[in-house]
């Protein structure tokens, strides 16, 4: 296969597919989770990984920077889209919306549309999936009438459901960040919509070490534009940082500062460098 991606067929990752080879899904497989995804590419099964990396309300995607730090060197990110993201409530054919009791989705789905689920289902349990895809399919399974789905439009249609209540999303204007990952090889050509993501380990105790990294970026012009630690698990209090700056890894003043940085810390192993791209428009399309 091509492309492995966080499954099952209709979740919005299936759109960030789309979005990076152009419209086409054909030799793209799913898989029931991140883990499971990034194991068909460091196992040879597929070329990319397509996963979710972070939304723009909920935050980060553990399993995405789990699996980022678990196989650093080993794999790399080789582009980054942006999606637009809505979320409707769905539930088998003749469900009311006063017949619901288990709302189901994945945690960021729940994040945004908490409110709405509390205002409209204040006695509802809330189950978490591993996907809003997964959640439609596991609702359209059960064909419980008091079961319902948080994913799209699309997943409503895939899986037989009927939207109870749409765009129930805290923000109209939600975006979710998906990364594709390859394995470990020469960066791509440069771009004019490059960054570079950097995981960075020291095993000094001291507070300064962070701001000495980020100096280096910071003289030399060069902006940051993310930031993430992950703990140590063997080394309770000490991290792994993860810093996303603007510009490709081959760019004068970037190189320098990934040199100079290199002396301050105890390991500095490049993510990828890869272009951005972003698609405000909603993402209908998929779960």
């Amino acid at each position: 296969m091509k492309y492995a991606y966080l499954g099952p067929e209709g979740t919005f990752t299936e759109s960030a597919v789309r979005r990076l080879t152009g419209g086409s899904v054909r030799q793209a497989v799913p898989f029931a989770s991140v883990p499971a995804a990034v194991e068909a590419l460091t196992s040879g099964r597929s070329e990319r990984t397509v996963v979710p990396l972070e939304n723009s309300v909920s935050g980060v995607v553990p399993a995405t920077l789990g699996e980022l730090v678990a196989h650093a060197g080993h794999i790399r990110i080789d582009a980054q889209v942006s999606l637009g993201v809505s979320f409707d409530l769905m539930a088998a054919e003749g469900t009311q919306l006063s017949d619901v009791r288990r709302v189901i989705t994945h945690p960021h789905a729940h994040g945004q549309c908490g409110r709405w689920v509390r205002l409209h289902l204040p006695h509802a349990e809330l189950v978490t999936a591993a996907s809003t895809a997964e959640a439609a399919r596991s609702t359209a399974d059960s064909r419980s009438p008091g079961d319902a789905a948080i994913a799209s439009s699309a997943a409503a249609a895939r899986y037989g459901l009927t939207v109870l209540a749409s765009d129930i999303g805290a923000r109209q204007d939600a975006m979710t960040r998906f990364v594709s990952l390859r394995r470990s090889g020469p960066e791509g050509p440069t771009s004019d919509r490059d960054r570079t993501a950097l995981l960075i380990t020291s095993d000094s105790s001291d507070p300064g070490v962070l701001t000495g990294v980020l100096g280096e970026l910071s003289v030399r012009r060069i902006s940051v534009a993310w930031i993430q630690s992950w703990p140590r698990p063997a080394e309770h209090g000490r991290y792994h940082f993860l810093v996303e700056a603007e510009g490709h890894i081959e760019e004068g003043g970037l190189a320098e500062a990934v040199v100079a940085m290199r002396r301050g810390v105890d390991s500095l192993t490049l993510l990828g460098s890869y272009p951005y791209l972003v698609d405000r428009a909603l993402e209908r399309t998929a779960a």
